[in-house]
């Protein structure tokens, strides 16, 4: 009950910080002391020849252009003047004096363009009017080189206002990406060794890719690196290699790892990561350049996927639990990259991840669950195995291994031919008459004891058996082997003289022991256990005696 309560203490902190985190950027106070203005400002602009701006049809031929607009000092007092671009160098002009400039120097590894970006530019506006004049050079003539959303604010409101309103878009890839991270690492822990890390490992790292794909659409990751180059250039590499994971999940759900339609695919990927590195790396041209190459692949991957869970349905007669979540996730996220890629032709949204957006986080919740649920019932049975396992090499009554682990002990070093060993065997002096007098519960009193005392002892050289009613066996490995049993039968007899001492037994406790070495190729294992056995009875006949 008090676990429980604690677990749920911990949920309902988590809850109440996520619900924080999000309304602290979907809340804002009103009122206070400072007002801060805000107006658009894409009206009014020409371009040199006296054409009206129409931002939503900017001139990107070629060239350099400028666009020109006349302010009142009431105007643009206490703002800044707030825009975005992409793939267009600048200068910023008051009365023709220099207010700002962007013109990045691109590494050679970035393509031609640099992306999207936000600018905030201050107005050193006189007291009279001033004539605001922008000199911008696209570097593409495409509609995605452009101005958009001009408006008068305030820098830092600004930044704050469009991490706010895109913050919700964040928080969804934010989330896919944690979700694949904890597969990813559950993979790796709960997996190790098996197949199924292929399967897990590969659903966390598609989370990933695909979070990290559709995160650059809020425009918060350029503004924390301060570099929309290198996040667009990652934008690229997440489609690139997107098909890579996704392929070993399916591949590995269908039980088609070892298929050519796999291999066919992720060399697809490797020649069209080479070739674009080739391609922009000379100068020739830019990622945006091959991009249709990548769709190609990522279409010819999709169609693969279907032929896979085709293929697996045919074969097993049945749509089981795992290709429904599959054939779901896929469905959706699939249905809304098409709908992604057609508005990215058409420039129809300056997001061109706004719906694989909602279907990345459907994909990653419904195929998480059922992967979680998976790994967690894997390693239940793995559990289950192990303790069944257990319990048939382990005696019951003392905690030591028993016989069934002892025949196979001797198998093993049997098969190995080759080290050293020290075998001891044990055997309790008066146990008959303890149980025959006093009754097995006493007896088994004894035993418990001597097993306690040979274990401390031996253990931490070797391994110790219980291979009958009163007989023990340990057996030490190694060049030390004899060294660490002259070690261990100094505590052995010190422990056993200890317990006489201490308890108040009616018959004193006696183990004798007999130890022999065994080396193969000298000798037989056998041979060995006989000699230890006879040296054990010596041992007895002597304790006997000297009661």
């Amino acid at each position: 009950m008090k676990r429980r309560l604690l677990t749920d203490l911990n949920l309902a902190i988590c809850v109440i910080l996520g619900c924080l985190l999000i309304f602290l950027f979907s809340f804002k106070l009103d009122g206070g002391n400072v007002e801060t203005w805000q107006m658009d400002f894409a009206e009014g602009w020409t371009y040199e020849d006296g054409t009206e701006v129409d931002f939503n049809n900017f001139r990107n031929d070629v060239g350099t252009h400028t666009i020109s607009r006349v302010v009142s000092p009431d105007t643009v007092r206490g703002t800044d003047l707030c825009f975005e671009t992409s793939n267009l160098f600048f200068n910023v002009y008051v009365n023709d004096e220099l207010v700002y400039e962007f013109h990045p120097s691109l590494p050679r590894l970035c393509g031609k363009y640099y992306g999207e970006y936000i600018h905030t530019v201050d107005l050193d506006v006189e007291e009279e009017d001033s004539v605001i004049s922008i000199v911008y050079e696209p570097l593409l003539e495409s509609p995605w080189a452009t101005f958009r959303y001009m408006e008068l604010y305030d820098g830092g409101s600004y930044v704050t206002a469009t991490i706010r309103n895109n913050f919700g878009s964040f928080l969804t890839s934010f989330i896919a990406l944690i979700i694949g991270l904890t597969l990813v690492v559950v993979g790796f822990i709960l997996n190790s060794g098996t197949d199924r890390i292929v399967e897990t490992v590969s659903l966390g790292t598609t989370a990933i890719i695909l979070a990290a794909w559709t995160s650059s659409g809020s425009r918060i990751l350029q503004l924390i690196t301060g570099n929309p180059a290198v996040v667009r250039v990652a934008d690229y590499l997440d489609l690139i290699w997107l098909p890579i994971p996704v392929m070993l999940f399916v591949s590995s759900v269908t039980g088609m790892l070892k298929s050519k339609v796999k291999a066919i695919n992720l060399s697809l990927v490797g020649i069209n990561t080479i070739l674009t590195f080739i391609f922009v790396m000379s100068g020739k041209g830019d990622y945006n350049d091959v991009l249709i190459l990548t769709h190609l692949i990522i279409a010819f991957g999709s169609a693969s996927i279907v032929y896979m869970i085709i293929a697996s349905i045919k074969k097993a007669n049945k749509i089981n639990n795992a290709l429904k979540s599959m054939l779901v996730a896929f469905g959706i996220l699939i249905f809304t990259g098409i709908v992604d890629a057609i508005r990215y032709y058409t420039f129809s949204s300056k997001d061109s991840a706004k719906c694989t957006r909602v279907g990345l986080i459907i994909f990653v919740v419904i195929l998480s669950v059922y992967e979680l649920r998976a790994v967690v019932d894997i390693n239940r049975k793995s559990a289950q195995a192990e303790i069944k396992d257990k319990l048939a090499h382990v005696d019951g009554l003392t905690g030591l291994y028993n016989r069934l682990s002892f025949s196979e002990t001797e198998e093993e070093i049997c098969k190995s031919g080759k080290g050293k060993y020290v075998v001891i065997q044990f055997d309790i002096n008066f146990l008959k008459k303890v149980n025959d007098n006093y009754g097995h519960v006493e007896g088994d009193r004894y035993i418990i004891s001597a097993a306690n005392i040979i274990s401390e002892s031996f253990s931490k050289y070797g391994k110790c058996f219980r291979i009958g009613g009163d007989e023990f066996f340990a057996i030490l490995e190694g060049k030390n082997s004899e060294k660490n049993y002259d070690t261990a039968i100094e505590v052995f007899d010190k422990l056993v003289k200890e317990f006489n001492e201490t308890h108040d037994l009616p018959v004193p406790l006696q183990i004798a022991h007999g130890k022999s070495v065994y080396v193969p190729g000298t000798d037989s294992l056998e041979e060995a256990e006989k000699a230890a056995d006879k040296l054990m009875y010596e041992r007895k006949k002597y304790l006997k005696a000297s009661v």
